[in-house]
Parts: structure tokens; C-alpha cells; sequence
């Protein structure tokens, strides 16, 4: 996930081949060296839209530099490295040193209980983790950063080596001793596959027709907007089509802002996506900026903090989250949520501060609304004048993004929008029982929408914007209030952490609104795809077909292969469905897993079907009985709280 640098400034003329149906002004000055020769057979009269992907947050390469413009790289050789992996934006292994020699420090600080001391430690330590990610005041980076940008299609993508591939060597060993790669991205479709699996639509319009819009998440959105809009007259040489669809996804939305409000050409955009855009920010970044967190909230830090964060992270220990809510219990309230302020504090004005106050991108994802409380707390004094610049800039884009989306489609401009909702925001933080696909609340991935709080309704005396066809079936959304109300698609409980496994769902909705131009709204031209769908968890039957069609079944006796072609071909229709079910997915999920474990199919590596689908269930509903138990008791107090009120 990088992008933002090597900006090369030139005079280029356009001269396109005979036939070309796209004609530039041959006069423009572009910042950016690209081929500009098409490429397609095609040429542009094909009938399939050139896309461009415009990621998110850590979803580009960016390999932070010197001053000389040599990679950094850490004690073992890799680069520092923002994107792919968080392991590769630290020198994991000093900071590894560096804690074992700070150990005999540690435990004399805890001995000692001087909070201080031991923070000291730890921030130092911190600190030189951090470094190389640091902004100056006036919003420019400390070190210099590189991104692997793509300036052609997905089809040159494939055949291109990838510059990470041979740097990320070392992290495993084969049977010999020789470093293994750690990551398997070859080439840079690779990397950009795992990022964003568009290969449905690849294989409908060409390879030739795709491209990846990298920059660097840790940079400045306005002149990220502006490479955009060079991009664009890039692909539309390249493809020989004049116009292009676009898909805005996540901290692309904050791109959006900026590519809406003072680029765009409505005569050269064929469609626009927002999938899970943080086009009003995040209360997530706002929260942790401002250092607004739950921690004295002893409701939230005895019952929701643990499993909340479990949930969001790993939601298959759960069981454990809810055992840990009564742990922690024996931890006193003032020591653990004073610690835990204090921690986070002293990081953000010590440490994180440089890398989030300090940088313009990150300012782009606080909601407009916290917007002028906070820069006037942070970035009002003259050393920061320059930086404050830039973000009162995109401020006024930012609150008035939802008019301005509202207005270009009123003119014309072909766009959807698809928001994950009602799940919660991280728990640490003050907003986090906003409605929100646990990353970004959900009123800002649908430009407006109204949402009910995490599993509650809008209540039988709320009153619709326009009518009650645009309120949610269960009465949790209501449609009408955002900027696209027929042309926005909601999906209770998709994850954004999950979206880029949601091939099947989220992603193929996308596929099919760039290559089926019959779906015209999210209501009645939809595709069959309903405008309230539901997240449905797809992995493991994905993995089961895969292994049962590769599986030797010549000794599995008739009647048990039959059970399973049949369960196979059940999930099939339910992976097919355009209407989607959480509990109907899984219901296909245990058939097809029964089926193979009795057929004797299943890998080695899986559990019983009675241990995933009875036990393990029965254990979180009783660990979550406990853990209920105790809060119907104590509430939001520690044992000994309690025991002294008792007293």
C-alpha cells in the first residue's frame, strides 16, 4: 500500500494510432512518464468500460527512503515498508533487541510501580519503531517515500516483477537453511489481486481494461486527486475508450472528495462505485486523534471492550473474550483504565502524533463534523499553518461531499454507493456504538443514510424522509436521508475487514455494476440484488468445494458421495443467490462439511463437525451466560469496587 512519490514533471504529446476513438489535447502537461500508444485490440470499441481501482488505506506499496533516495531497510535487509504487511513497517527484529534489553528496566519500573519510568521505556522503544513514518509540522514527511505505481493495465501488471518480492526474503527457511520469500507476489498482479480480486471482471472485459490506481495512504489526498485525474486521460490513451468507470474503496473515498469537487469531466466518466468509502472520515480516526476513548467507562471495559475487539479480529475466540471479561474484573478499575488513558495519551503526543497529527491523509479521514474542534486544538498555531492549509481545503470538499455526489448524479453522472452497517466501531474508542462496518460508521460509507444504534430499530414514531419503502426491512436504515437513496446498496454486518474476501458478494455487486449496465438502481433495475442485503461469511465453503472437486473419491462409498454432490451443489445455489443469508450460508456450510467429514474428505487439519458446529457454539453461549452473570452482578465495577460497596 504506497504511494506518493517520483513525480516527473513533462511536456508530452499525444500521438494516438489510426482508428483510436479517443482524441487528447496534444497541448496538455502531464507530472507522470507513461506509454501513451494503445494498447487494446479493441481500440476503444469494444463496448467494456476501462476501470480504474482506487484502493485503500495500506493497499499500495510505499518503501520509505533516505535522503539520497536509497530504500531504508532494517537490521535484516527488508525494506520499511508501508503496505503489504504491518510487519514490514518496523525493523521487527531491533525492536525485538531492544525490548530484551530493556527487560531488567521493565521489571525495576513495575517493581518500583512507577508508571512513569516504565512508560519512558516503552516510548523509547516505541519511538525508534515509528521514526521512519514521521511527519514534519507543515504536513511534509521527515523521510521521503516511494510508491510502486501502476501507469498501465492490470495485462502489463502480470508480466511485471514485483519489487517486493525479492526484497521480502528471510522471515522463513527451507529444509536447507536458504531464506523463503514471505510474501508470493511475484509479479504485481500478485499483490494487486490480493488487495482488490477483480479477476471476475478481468475475465469478462480483458486484462487490458483493468487498472490500479496505487498511492501512498501515509500522503497528501489533494495532490493524490490530482495524479488521478492525469490517470485517467492515461487509461483512456491506453484503452482507446473515452470514458471510464471508476471504484472508490475506503480512504479512496477521501480521494473522491477532492476528484468530484474540482476534476472531474462528466463527459469522460462512464460509472462511479464507493464501496465502504470514509467519505465523512472515521470516528475511529477522530477518537484515537483526539484521544476520546471508553476507558473510564467501567460498562465498556468489564463487558464490551474484550469481545468487541475479539469479534472484530478473531471472532473464533470468542469463548475466551468472554472468559476475559471476567479476568479483567480483577484488575481495578482506576489502575486499569488510568494506565490504559495514560498509555494511549503519551503515545499520541509522543509517538503517533507525528505519524497522524502531522499528516494531511490522516486529517482527511476525521468526520467533518470533528473536524474544526479538533484542527483548532492541534493544528492552529504557525507551525503548523501550512499543513491547516491543506485540510481546511479538503474540509470544505469533505461536508459538503454527500451535496456534491447528490448534485453530479442529479447532472448525470452515473454512480452507486454500497455501505456495510451495524456492526460497532472499536470499543476503546467514544463513538464506538455508532452503526458502522467496524472501521468506518456507516452514516459515512452511504454519504447520509440514517442508521439505528448496533442491532435497534429506528423505533414505530420515526418518520421516513421520503417513505417507508426506503426503510430496511428489520427497520434499521433509512435510506431516504442519504445522497444516492435509490442507488445505494446497505449490507448488515459486512466487515470492512472482510472485504476483501467478499468476492462472492460485495466485489462481484461491484463486477456487476460495471459490466451490466441493465442494473440501473438499487430498487427495481437492481440485478436481483436486494438493496438490504446481508453479510454471509462464504470462506470455509469456498474452501470445501475447492477441496472436495480436487479430492479423490474413487473409494467413498455411493451413497455418502451422493450426500456431498448434493451439498455441494446447494451451496453453489447459495453462493449464487443474489439475495443473501447469513444463517442460510451456514446452515449450506455445515451440510457440505457433515457430508465430507462422514465421506472421509475433509483435510486433516479440520475439527469434527460435532467440535465447530455443537461444542464450540454451546461453549461461547455458556462463557457469554458467565460473562452476563457477572454483569447483571457487578456492572460496570471491578471485584473489589463492589466488595468495598458491599462493606
Amino acid at each position: 500500500m504506497k504511494k506518493y512519490i517520483s513525480l516527473i514533471l513533462a511536456l508530452c504529446m499525444i500521438i494516438l494510432p489510426a482508428g483510436v476513438a479517443f482524441a487528447a489535447d496534444d497541448t496538455a502537461e502531464y507530472r507522470h512518464e507513461w506509454d501513451h500508444e494503445c494498447k487494446t485490440d479493441c481500440g476503444g470499441d469494444c463496448g467494456n468500460t476501462p476501470v480504474i481501482i482506487i484502493p485503500g488505506i495500506m493497499q499500495s506499496q510505499t518503501y520509505v527512503q533516505d535522503s539520497s533516495g536509497n530504500d531504508i531497510l532494517t537490521s535484516e535487509g527488508f525494506p520499511i515498508l508501508e503496505g503489504m504487511d504491518l510487519a514490514f513497517m518496523f525493523d521487527t527484529e531491533a525492536v525485538k533487541r531492544e525490548i530484551k534489553d530493556a527487560v531488567p528496566d521493565i521489571l525495576k519500573a513495575v517493581a518500583k510501580r512507577n508508571r512513569t519510568e516504565l512508560f519512558d521505556i516503552l516510548l523509547e522503544i516505541f519511538d525508534h519503531s515509528f521514526a521512519d513514518h514521521y511527519f514534519n509540522p507543515d504536513g511534509t514527511r521527515i523521510n521521503p517515500a516511494a510508491t510502486d505505481e501502476y501507469w498501465y493495465s492490470l495485462a502489463e501488471c502480470k508480466t511485471t516483477p514485483d519489487k517486493s518480492y525479492n526484497y521480502a526474503k528471510g522471515y522463513s527457511k527451507d529444509e536447507n537453511g536458504n531464506p523463503l520469500p514471505s510474501t508470493k507476489y511475484q509479479n504485481q498482479y500478485d499483490f494487486i489481486y490480493r488487495q482488490v480480486d477483480i479477476s471476475e471482471y478481468c475475465e469478462k472485459c480483458g486484462y487490458d481494461h483493468a487498472y490500479y490506481y496505487a498511492y501512498s495512504s501515509f500522503g497528501n489526498i489533494l495532490d493524490t486527486a490530482a495524479d488521478l485525474n492525469e490517470y485517467i486521460d492515461m487509461v483512456k490513451c491506453q484503452t482507446g475508450h473515452d470514458k471510464v468507470s471508476l471504484v472508490f474503496i475506503s480512504l479512496g473515498g477521501t480521494v473522491a472528495n477532492v476528484y468530484l469537487a474540482d476534476y472531474i469531466d462528466k463527459s469522460e466518466i462512464d460509472r462511479i462505485i464507493f464501496a465502504a468509502c470514509a467519505l465523512d472520515g472515521s470516528y475511529l480516526l477522530s477518537d484515537l486523534m483526539a484521544g476520546k476513548t471508553t476507558f473510564d467507562n467501567g460498562v465498556v471495559l468489564y463487558n464490551d471492550l474484550i469481545p468487541n475487539i475479539v469479534a472484530i479480529a478473531a471472532e473464533e475466540y470468542m469463548s475466551l473474550a468472554y472468559l476475559g471479561n471476567v479476568i479483567a474484573r480483577g484488575i481495578p478499575q482506576d489502575v486499569f483504565s488510568d494506565f490504559l488513558q495514560e498509555a494511549l495519551e503519551r503515545a499520541l503526543d509522543e509517538v503517533l502524533g507525528k505519524c497522524i497529527r502531522n499528516c494531511q491523509s490522516m486529517w482527511a479521514l476525521v468526520p467533518s463534523g470533528e473536524y474544526p474542534e479538533l484542527s483548532a486544538k492541534y493544528i492552529s498555531d504557525p507551525e503548523h499553518e501550512k499543513l491547516k492549509e491543506m485540510t481546511d481545503r479538503y474540509y470544505e470538499m469533505q461536508k459538503n461531499s454527500a451535496a456534491t455526489i447528490k448534485r453530479l448524479n442529479d447532472e448525470g453522472v452515473d454512480m452507486f454507493c454500497i455501505s456495510g452497517y451495524n456492526l460497532e466501531l472499536p470499543a476503546a474508542v467514544e463513538h464506538y456504538a455508532v452503526s458502522s462496518d467496524n472501521i468506518i460508521q456507516a452514516a459515512s460509507s452511504s454519504a447520509g443514510a440514517t442508521f439505528a444504534p448496533v442491532n435497534g430499530t429506528l423505533g414505530d414514531g420515526y418518520t421516513p424522509a421520503i417513505d417507508r419503502s426506503y426503510i430496511s426491512p428489520s427497520g434499521d436504515v433509512d435510506a431516504g436521508t442519504c445522497a444516492l437513496p435509490d442507488k445505494t446498496f446497505f449490507v448488515k454486518g459486512q466487515s470492512h475487514l472482510t472485504l476483501q474476501s467478499s468476492v462472492n458478494d460485495v466485489i462481484g455487486l461491484c463486477v456487476a455494476l460495471l459490466t451490466d449496465k441493465t442494473i440501473t438502481d438499487a430498487r427495481e433495475n437492481s440485478g436481483g440484488y436486494a438493496q438490504f442485503n446481508e453479510y454471509r461469511n462464504l470462506t470455509t465453503i469456498e474452501r470445501l468445494l475447492r477441496q472436495f472437486d480436487e479430492a479423490d473419491k474413487s473409494n467413498v462409498k455411493a451413497d455418502k458421495l451422493e450426500a456431498c454432490e448434493k451439498a455441494a451443489e446447494n451451496a453453489r445455489d447459495i453462493m449464487a443467490k443474489r439475495v443473501w443469508s447469513a444463517s442460510e450460508a451456514k446452515d449450506a456450510e455445515q451440510q457440505l462439511y457433515t457430508a465430507m467429514e462422514k465421506a472421509k474428505l475433509l483435510s486433516d487439519n479440520d475439527d469434527s463437525s460435532f467440535i465447530r458446529y455443537k461444542l464450540l457454539p454451546a461453549l461461547e453461549k455458556f462463557c457469554k451466560a458467565i460473562s452476563d452473570f457477572f454483569r447483571m452482578i457487578f456492572g460496570g465495577n471491578d471485584f473489589y469496587l463492589f466488595t468495598f460497596k458491599l462493606i
